[in-house]
């Protein structure tokens, strides 16, 4: 009977932190109907006791070998209370860093640990930390009278058969049944709502197996001609305009989706819709990424988000990396900077920028004044773009910058005195986007006073996509964000075509085009967005699942050829190939 209560103990807790997840993500489930509910909880049970073969199994087994030394069993079985009460705390946590990450937590996620301020964990979520706290002290409670009520004495024939009878259990229990394969990931995938999804999985779960998972398998199908010959292609336009050694400024947008543009009554980015009618804005343009580390790695340096892990963070982060800033101070001696006004050190972006040719990086601990810190992750928006345009008048000519935004991240905190001004009850997220857009046209009015803004192109486009307003959106959707070019010279952009498809890592080629700057080896995933043609495609992934968008003629086999050019070149340290 204890080894029973015990066992219900855990199984109950993961229920009751699934339901946790459930009422914390509310707006985003609500479209479940109850059997979609129960049929998420019940599915989630095979996820639950997967985890718990480690978790819950182990710890048994010690129990019955260690039940004729009580201070070895006492140790044991606290050990592993104190485990388990961790990976709880992850999983009531992961209820809102699922919003950040759009996965459940993996060992990738560790990198997130220490961002923002320490406020940043219960502040802003003090319902979730409450019943975070009623959890895990309910569990303590009981976990401890479990453990003061164990006092079995087996003899060797008793241990033997629990033993056999805990495996047994352990192993069917980790495979999720009796099926033919394990479960893993992909099993979770039961609607077409992600959040839906996640409420099925258990962070224990993927945390469990992202340690047992190679992050990226090599793949071998077809020889190098024939796998160049299925990646995009590129048509070469006839080039009528040299520009003069603009200066570029990339601004990247905190989880600003394309929905968001869209939207009416009130309108969220009126500064930004009003530029789009006199720039280049792509109808179908997409992120390369779910994460904000994985936009950065995509913009900079032409490396989509293929796998698992951030390419920043992961095994292959020492590989050769052909970055934008590199390419424009060796060809054009330009100057280079990366303003992101959180902690320098956040999400190694100051690292990832020098290797990728940054020569300056301007964060939280740049800016003057403490004043405008929004008490979480750094500093507003509309002050940090001011100082940041005022600080670009300052060097020398021509510069590159890249200007990362943070406001419309959570959780979406304003300035006081703009409460009252930014409201929109369809999300939280959105009243932010407002803000940053407003931020946003004063910094081009700034710039627009300045002696270099005639000679400048500017890029806006997001890190990724923010919450999903319509739930039941397709998977493409979750990557669709704007991406703007605008110069006031507007003969710049006369061979691009709005209406083809774009993506993150299209950024660098096509900026190297503009500027006729020739390079020696190029990314066959990217494409500059001046060659226009057939045969162009974007590559969308998330958690295991590809999907092909734009003109694709041979699905599976492009497929193939994007995934062992990828995983080729990274194993073998060559993501570039001789560009002629």
């Amino acid at each position: 009977m204890w080894f029973l209560a015990y066992f219900l103990l855990h199984l109950i807790v993961y229920a009751l932190i699934r339901a946790q997840f459930l009422i914390w993500n509310w707006a985003s489930l609500k479209s479940l109907t109850t059997s979609d509910i129960f049929w998420a909880f019940l599915n989630g049970m095979h996820f639950d006791l997967s985890a718990m073969a480690l978790t819950v199994g182990l710890c048994f087994l010690g129990l019955i070998w260690l039940s004729s030394y009580p201070n070895l069993r006492k140790i044991w079985l606290w050990a592993f209370i104190v485990f388990n009460f961790l990976l709880y705390l992850v999983n009531c946590v992961d209820s809102e860093l699922f919003n950040f990450t759009a996965k459940r937590f993996s060992k990738s996620a560790f990198l997130l640990v220490g961002e923002g301020g320490v406020s940043n964990l219960v502040i802003p979520y003090l319902p979730l930390a409450f019943s975070t706290l009623i959890i895990l002290v309910v569990y303590l409670f009981v976990a401890f009278k479990l453990a003061g009520a164990y006092n079995y004495t087996l003899n060797l024939t008793k241990k033997s058969s629990l033993t056999f009878v805990v495996l047994a259990l352990s192993v069917v229990a980790s495979r999720g049944g009796l099926q033919t394969k394990p479960i893993t990931f992909v099993d979770a995938k039961l609607f077409a709502n992600s959040h839906a999804n996640n409420l099925v999985l258990n962070s224990s779960f993927t945390i469990i197996k992202s340690f047992s998972k190679v992050s990226l398998q090599r793949i071998h199908h077809f020889s190098r001609d024939e796998m160049l010959s299925l990646l995009n292609k590129q048509d070469l336009p006839a080039r009528e305009v040299r520009a003069d050694k603009p200066n570029i400024i990339i601004i990247i947008l905190e989880s600003f989706s394309k929905e968001y543009l869209v939207l009416q009554n009130p309108e969220a980015t009126p500064y930004l819709n009003s530029l789009i009618k006199k720039s280049v804005s792509f109808d179908h343009a997409y992120a390369n990424g779910r994460r904000s580390i994985e936009g950065v790695a995509a913009i900079l340096s032409g490396i989509p988000a293929l796998m698992e892990e951030p390419f920043i963070s992961s095994e292959f982060s020492a590989n050769q990396v052909i970055g934008l800033g590199s390419i424009l101070r060796a060809a054009e001696n330009y100057h280079t900077s990366f303003f992101h006004s959180a902690a320098t050190g956040s999400m190694h972006f100051n690292s990832f920028a020098s290797s990728v040719g940054i020569a300056d990086y301007y964060g939280l601990e740049s800016y003057p004044s403490s004043e405008d810190h929004d008490g979480v992750w750094g500093i507003f928006d509309e002050p940090f773009l001011d100082w940041s345009c005022k600080k670009m008048s300052g060097f020398q000519k021509p510069f590159f910058a890249s200007v990362f935004t943070m406001t419309s991240h959570q959780p979406y905190t304003l300035p006081e005195q703009y409460k009252d001004r930014f409201k929109d009850d369809r999300h939280a997220i959105l009243k932010t986007v407002q803000y940053t857009d407003y931020a946003l046209e004063k910094f081009m009015k700034c710039a627009s006073e300045q002696d270099w803004y005639k000679n400048t192109i500017f890029v806006f486009l997001a890190d990724h996509t923010g919450p999903a307003l319509d739930v039941n959106q397709s998977f493409k959707s979750y990557f669709e964000i704007p991406m703007v070019f605008y110069s006031p010279n507007e003969k710049l952009f006369k061979n691009m075509n709005p209406h083809q498809y774009a993506q993150q890592i299209d950024v660098l080629p096509t900026l190297l085009d503009i500027l006729q700057i020739e390079y020696k080896n190029k990314n066959y995933l990217s494409r500059s967005l001046l060659r226009d043609g057939p045969g162009k495609f974007v590559t969308l992934y998330s958690d295991g699942v590809y999907e092909l968008v734009g003109d694709v003629k041979d699905k599976d086999r492009q497929l193939k050829a994007v995934q062992q050019y990828f995983s080729e070149g990274l194993y073998d340290n060559r993501l570039y190939y001789p560009a002629k």
